[in-house]
């Protein structure tokens, strides 16, 4: 009752406020006689003198105390506190205010009201000790203002620990650390507010916490305070405490001297990482940069380099860390969080201990400075995500071997190996200008052993530099040999095959067995079903595996289901578990995992282009006399599709080919290849004919080595056939005569035919017309017995175009018309075309010249709706000559130009030297003789090229109209005896 009384300072109170400050909800139903007692026990305590004045005095139902000024301590706090605030405010001088507030905190000698009970003490208790708090840290305010730091930072750590939600104190201590020099504590002690703030009460720091952050990010000197003054308690005076220079790191490796190209990467990161540089916007959030690519293709090089660039635009320093993200061991990111704490001027004892803590000081500390971070060889976005700031004005530059997934990047660089520009210079660069320049030659034979890999290019450089006696070809030839290129491509401590065997030794079992297995086939590249069949997986298995191995930068994805191997990566995949030993040394591996791999995918390659050749020549006989193979094959819906699928693996199948009569092991793979290669021969592929031609004459050399005849004949055919397409007579006689020899030997019917029809061809080029015929009979007879209709069909028609050259147009022209009824399908198109083409040649050499004109306008029309280009300008071609003839010379002077450029698009040379004739013929009725006369020379020389009799024919044309002069009846005579020959 008497607390209640004194701390109204003489404000009298009823009844019912004491007994709500005494007893609250809970006063006893006496309450009011009670209060009566208890004030007649005080006046009894109280007045012993009666002289004296009374203290405890009625006031109506209540009481009041009339006491001496200054008697009831807490009111004297009070007034004291009262008067240092409004001194504060008038500006007076902050000692005396501090002393004001020094004399209001000495009355305390503990908790007030001590055991006083009710709810008017307790309520007391709470207000004041608020107010005592709130006069320690106006104190402590002055003496950080005084710069005193050393009688706050005691007093204040109490404060934190004894009330750790109330942020003041917070703000104050940071302050007199900061003062103090220790920056760096001060910011992890924000870092520790904000944690248990949010952890607590789920709210982040108030303005005036965050404001005082951010003023010692920017090192602002008005925390250091107005004045420094001496503790007046010591003898000695104080030293005022400076404050340490902050610590701004410089951790970025030296840049590369003979750093070469990149330019259009260096942009793409240098612009990304700009942004960080300007004054990020509201919106602005941090730009992260990554650099990912296989293993020495200079990711740490690029990063450097752009870094180097940037480093003025983050004066708050640079951090780097090897994350070894390639490596047994990759880097902890909190280890390395901690190494950046202490970096960044955090005492090693002050560093947190969970990752969580050291993440979270990290991006305090972190926080409105402009700092760039360098984060090299990452394994995984997870290594990388603890060591992030949260600041926009920072920027953060990562680079690996996989593309970081999880990571939002303002630019991912994808870097790729060097241009061969890029690889010549830095060649140059290091090795010599004029050493490189002596023999451009042998330094892009070395550059392409090199793979253009920066690091396989930096290391033949530096060779070369050591040994000034060397000339470039004669590293080049080192290299030449794949199985020596791993041991060349070593200097020091630089080695390719180091950058590879990090890589191959993050894979597991499974990614490292499709890894090596799949690299013997990968030539150019591999699709996922021939993939699956090669690692006897299904086709989503060996997707997920070939994906994967992208993702550890070991195969690259250049389109959607087909993957291909760095050509010095393929090498060093081939030699794991080699004779040389590797990485994964193992009896398992190497020559006979290979060549297992290989025979999987030929037996898929055949399975697959056996459903191709048939979807394009369906009824073919070849097509059932192929070797049976146990393999899953692919299926077409149309001849679309199968060629689609033969142009996409054309490059595939020939290295298969070649890989297989390169090792010769049995008669049973030789066939395999050698059918292998006749499934691929109708399809335009390879307009040129050297990759079949090349893979058909290592097949011949083999089977010949073997013995076997079948698989020779089949070769033989191949190369025959292919010299035949190349107007190349005598190399394609030889070799139709050697497949027509080898077929009959092993009793190989069916490729006979074939080269019979060869054989006729080529006697018909010869002009040796009735061998021709025979020839084509014989085939006929074959394909009759065969049941071959469409080899029926192409050798009686080779047979009447043999005729109407041996001056027998109307037996021709009998024998299409016998044929044409039976070739009205869309499926006989081909067929239909050539009866038509080989009629209408019948009926111009029969004088019937409208009757050609119809039958190969017809032949046109079906040559254009099927799709078959090369008849079609062979058809252009004879109606240019019928329509010149019949005097449409305009008429025929188009169709003969339009048949020469087709002719010339389709690398049709034989075919363009007939189109040079009909046109000149044209030009030459036309008057324009000087014209004729060039295109006359042009087919000759043609000819003359090709071996061809029909030089000749050209020369005696040549001279005809030269004797003419400017005559042009002559040179339009008609054209008996001379037609295009094609069959």
């Amino acid at each position: 009752m008497m607390a209640a009384l004194l701390l109204r300072d003489g404000r009298a109170a009823s009844a019912g406020e004491l007994i709500e400050a005494l007893w609250g909800d809970e006063a006893p139903a006496s309450a009011s006689a009670m209060l009566r007692t208890y004030a007649w026990r005080w006046r009894k305590a109280l007045e012993h003198d009666h002289d004296a004045p009374a203290i405890l005095t009625s006031v109506r139902d209540g009481y009041r105390t009339v006491v001496p000024a200054g008697a009831v301590d807490a009111l004297r706090m009070e007034k004291l506190a009262a008067a240092a605030i409004g001194a504060a405010r008038a500006g007076e001088d902050p000692a005396q205010v501090r002393r004001l507030f020094a004399e209001a905190l000495e009355l305390w000698g503990g908790e007030p009201l001590t055991g006083v009970p009710g709810p008017f003490a307790e309520q007391q208790r709470t207000r004041l000790g608020e107010l005592r708090i709130s006069l320690l840290e106006e104190r402590c305010g002055l003496d950080l203002e005084l710069g005193d730091t050393a009688l706050a930072i005691p007093v204040l750590r109490d404060l934190t620990a004894e009330h750790p939600l109330r942020e003041r104190p917070y703000t104050l201590l940071m302050r007199a650390l900061y003062q103090s020099g220790c920056q760096a504590d001060a910011l992890a002690l924000f870092d520790r507010a904000r944690r248990l703030l949010a952890e607590e009460l789920g709210v982040d720091p108030g303005p005036e916490l965050r404001e005082i952050h951010q003023r010692i990010l920017r090192n602002d000197p008005a925390l250091l305070g107005t004045a420094a003054t001496t503790i007046a308690t010591r003898d000695a005076p104080a030293l005022q405490p400076t404050p340490q220079p902050v610590l701004i790191p410089a951790q970025l490796p030296a840049d590369t001297v003979d750093f070469t190209g990149r330019e259009a990467e260096l942009e793409a990161l240098h612009a990304a990482l700009a942004a960080a540089v300007r004054e990020p916007a509201g919106d602005a959030v941090l730009p992260i940069a990554a650099v990912s690519g296989m293993g020495g293709v200079g990711k740490t090089a690029l990063a450097l380099r752009v870094a180097h660039r940037l480093r003025a635009g983050f004066p708050d320093g640079q951090l780097y860390a090897d994350l070894r993200g390639d490596q047994d061991a990759p880097a902890d990111p909190n280890v390395l969080l901690a190494s950046f704490l202490t970096a960044l001027g955090i005492s090693p004892g002050a560093v947190p201990e969970s990752l969580e803590d050291r993440a979270r000081l990290f991006r305090s500390l972190l926080d409105a400075r402009r700092v760039l971070i360098l984060l090299d060889n990452a394994r995984d976005a997870a290594q990388v995500r603890p060591l992030l700031p949260g600041s926009a004005r920072c920027a953060v530059l990562v680079t690996g071997r996989a593309r970081l997934f999880g990571l939002a990047t303002a630019v991912q660089v994808d870097l790729d190996v060097f241009s061969v520009d890029e690889a010549r210079d830095l060649l140059a660069r290091t090795a010599g200008t004029e050493r490189v320049a002596a023999d451009p030659a042998a330094a892009g034979e070395l550059i392409h052993h090199c793979g253009r890999l920066p690091l396989a290019v930096r290391i033949v450089a530096a060779r070369l530099a050591s040994r000034p006696a060397w000339t470039v070809a004669r590293l080049a030839a080192r290299l030449a040999a794949e199985q020596d290129r791993m041991a060349e491509l070593r200097l020091g401590d630089l080695a390719v095959a180091g950058a590879f065997e990090w890589g191959y030794r993050q894979l597991t079992a499974e990614q490292a067995d499709a890894f090596r297995v799949i690299a013997a086939v990968c030539r150019p590249d591999v699709g996922v079903p021939a993939a699956a069949a090669v690692l006897g997986v299904g086709r989503r298995r060996a997707e997920d595996l070939l994906e994967s191995l992208v993702d550890a930068g070991m195969v690259t994805a250049p389109r959607p289901g087909r993957y291909r191997y760095h050509d010095l990566l393929r090498v060093f995949a081939l030699q794991i578990g080699g004779p040389d030993g590797g990485p994964d040394d193992s009896p398992h591996h190497g020559p006979e995992e290979q060549a297992t791999a290989l025979r999987r995918q030929l037996h898929f390659l055949l399975a697959s282009a056996t459903a191709a050749f048939q979807q394009l020549v369906p009824g073919d006989p070849i097509g059932t006399a192929l070797t049976p193979v146990l393999a899953p094959a692919l299926t077409f819906e149309d001849a679309n599709a199968a060629a689609d699928w033969v142009a996409e693996e054309f490059e595939a199948a020939i290295t298969a080919v070649l890989a297989t009569a390169d090792r010769a092991a049995s008669v049973e793979d030789v066939r395999i290849a050698a059918d292998l290669l006749v499934t691929l021969s109708p399809f335009d592929t390879d307009p040129c004919y050297e990759r079949l031609t090349g893979a058909a004459t290592a097949v011949s050399a083999a089977a010949a080595a073997l013995g076997d005849q079948r698989s020779l004949g089949r070769a033989e055919f191949i190369r025959g056939n292919l010299a035949v397409q190349a107007a190349r007579l005598e190399e394609a006689c030889e070799h139709s005569r050697r497949a027509a020899d080898a077929c009959r030997a092993g009793g190989d019917v069916v490729v006979l035919q074939q080269a019979l029809n060869d054989l006729g061809v080529l006697a018909q080029y010869q002009h040796r017309y009735q061998e021709a015929v025979r020839l084509y009979d014989e085939a006929n007879s074959l394909a009759r017995a065969l049941g071959h209709r469409a080899g029926q069909t192409a050798t009686a028609l080779n047979s009447a175009l043999a005729q109407v050259r041996d001056g027998r147009p109307a037996e021709a022209a009998a024998a299409c018309r016998r044929l044409l009824p039976g070739l009205t399908a869309a499926e006989e198109w081909t067929g239909l075309s050539y009866a038509l083409y080989v009629l209408g040649l019948a009926s111009h050499e029969l004088g019937e010249y409208q009757q050609a004109v119809t039958v190969l306008e017809e032949c046109l029309r079906i040559c254009q709706a099927a799709g078959i280009p090369l008849r079609e300008a062979q058809a252009r071609c004879r109606l240019a000559d019928t329509l010149r003839l019949l005097g449409r010379h305009e008429e025929a002077l188009e169709q003969a130009r339009h048949a020469l450029a087709d002719c010339r698009t389709l690398s049709a040379e034989r075919d363009q030297g007939h189109a040079l004739v009909v046109t000149a013929r044209t030009l030459a009725d036309l008057g324009h003789i000087d014209q004729a006369r060039d295109q006359l020379r042009s087919a000759e020389a043609l000819f003359r090229r090709l071996g061809l009799p029909d030089a000749g024919h050209v020369r005696r044309l040549t001279a005809r109209l030269d004797g003419a002069a400017d005559t042009p009846d002559t040179a339009g005579e008609p054209t008996a005896g001379y037609v295009v020959d094609v069959a």
